[in-house]
């Protein structure tokens, strides 16, 4: 039987499947008939067991930064999603892009700076002058704001067993395994997590639609699927829900007719840079009761 808890989000009871994203055992467990009968947005809404905030609440504050980890915590996210970088001296920190000039007053690479030359840098006042004083943040300063806090979903921009095994040691010791989720980028990593940290939960973020299988099969629990995806090839939809794994859908501003396009998949997980915003859409809609039916 699938493991359930009651969750007022927003003032929205939800019924939760374990830690947010749903384990593969509780989606498995889950009736088809009873997934496919899913048919309002209502309960399409209620069935999203995950908000996760993209780089942090990146609309209102400046990307991969601990202020924009902990506006998304305020807001209500269920996860915050950062991206991990490894420094020249092999520090781990948090930053999307490979080159430090879109988002701080340094320029280069990231892997060309050591990390006290990274932490020198001004990282907030690309976004607006009063978030001068936020600093690239390393992993281990996320993972201590968000312990207890909002699970942590970590995009790793690195491969290789030295990395992977780096990131499995700092979430160790300062952050809590079954709290955090791994995105990972290829079945080989998928496998080396699944060994090393398998408590966590992972995200397939596959590179193609045709791998679909190869990442389920090696125990990811949600599969990411990108719009343009579906809509050039509607079926994947129906075969990440037959496989019985979670659906996890990319969002941007959190609008009404953006979360209802994403809604129409049945998607166990979405995410926003307005996370706020993504969880009063929800809300709303979830409120609404249960008259209207979208199509099979």
């Amino acid at each position: 039987m699938m493991r359930v808890g009651l969750f007022v989000w927003m003032g929205v009871v939800v019924v939760l499947g374990g830690n947010g994203l749903l384990s593969r055992e509780d989606v498995a467990a889950e009736e088809p008939a009873q997934r496919g009968a899913m048919q309002t947005l209502s309960q399409r809404a209620r069935a999203v067991t995950q908000v996760i905030a993209h780089r942090g609440s990146s609309e209102d504050r400046p990307e991969c930064t601990l202020a924009a980890l902990r506006r998304a915590i305020v807001v209500g996210a269920t996860a915050s999603e950062v991206d991990v970088r490894w420094t020249r001296d092999r520090q781990l920190v948090i930053l999307h892009d490979a080159t430090l000039d879109r988002t701080t007053n340094g320029t280069g690479k990231i892997g060309a700076a050591t990390l006290a030359e990274v932490r020198r840098l001004d990282a907030g006042s690309w976004f607006d002058v009063k978030y001068r004083d936020e600093k690239v943040p390393t992993l281990r300063e996320v993972l201590e704001v968000g312990r207890g806090r909002i699970d942590v979903l970590l995009d790793l921009k690195e491969q290789g067993a030295t990395y992977d095994r780096q990131v499995v040691d700092t979430v160790k010791r300062f952050g809590d395994p079954k709290k955090t989720i791994i995105g990972v980028r290829s079945v080989a990593q998928a496998r080396r997590f699944r060994s090393l940290l398998p408590q966590a939960r992972q995200l397939g973020l596959i590179p193609n639609p045709e791998s679909i299988q190869a990442f389920v099969a090696t125990g990811v629990e949600t599969i990411r699927l990108w719009p343009r995806w579906i809509k050039a090839e509607p079926k994947l939809v129906p075969e990440v829900h037959r496989l019985k794994v979670g659906l996890h859908v990319n969002g941007s501003k959190g609008a009404r007719t953006e979360v209802e396009a994403a809604l129409s998949h049945r998607p166990t997980s979405l995410s926003s840079d307005d996370p706020g915003r993504l969880v009063k859409t929800l809300k709303a809609i979830a409120g609404e009761g249960d008259g209207a039916r979208l199509p099979e």
